[in-house]
């Protein structure tokens, strides 16, 4: 239902909608629709062989975190193996990564793991780390999209399960009804 005015700031993208002004936060936007990609994908994600694997160094207790998680990494198409003391060999990313720092994502991704703890059921964990990698796959703040990116985007919105928020809670959207804006511009006084 809603009708694309443009982009603000590189940011957020601003549409009419049969109520009034919405204002979308495409980083919070995206997020969401990469995480929910994650969870329902059934099996091996997609993935491309690093011609020279990247290593990666972590702390010792990030190394032992991500030694238990490897299988789970594998499966969503990023392959790692330990490379001898906290180091490991990226040998393979996903390819919806699309060639973001995956070396920053997988310290990034060991350390939220760390920090709720492996004794925590095993689901909470994974699913910390379907968050971190849908936020290093998402647009970020300031990059610009053009219409067909604005238009698949809102589509894939549209077919999230919590459309109106990120995996962290943050709203994706706001609205601001046309009774709302009349009544800041002074055309209705209640």
């Amino acid at each position: 239902d809603l009708e694309v005015i443009g982009q603000f700031h590189g940011t957020y993208i601003v549409c009419q909608g049969p109520h009034g002004l919405i204002v979308i936060d495409q980083h919070a936007a995206h997020e969401r629709i990469v995480y929910e990609q994650l969870k329902s994908r059934p099996g091996r994600i997609d993935s491309q062989r690093l011609l020279m694997p990247e290593t990666v160094e972590v702390g010792f207790v990030e190394a032992r975190i991500l030694e238990k998680l490897i299988g789970h990494l594998n499966d969503w198409g990023l392959e790692l193996e330990p490379f001898g003391g906290n180091t490991f060999a990226v040998k393979s990313e996903p390819t919806l990564l699309d060639d973001r720092n995956v070396a920053q994502m997988i310290i990034e991704l060991a350390e939220s793991a760390a920090d709720i703890g492996l004794e925590t059921d095993l689901d909470t964990v994974l699913d910390k780390c379907r968050m971190v990698m849908a936020c290093h796959h998402s647009v970020r703040a300031n990059q610009r999209l053009n219409d067909e990116q604005i238009g698949h985007m809102l589509t894939q919105l549209d077919r999230c399960d919590d459309p109106s928020h990120c995996p962290h809670g943050r709203p994706t959207w706001i609205q601001w009804t046309i009774k709302d804006l009349e009544r800041a511009f002074k055309r209705i006084v209640h």
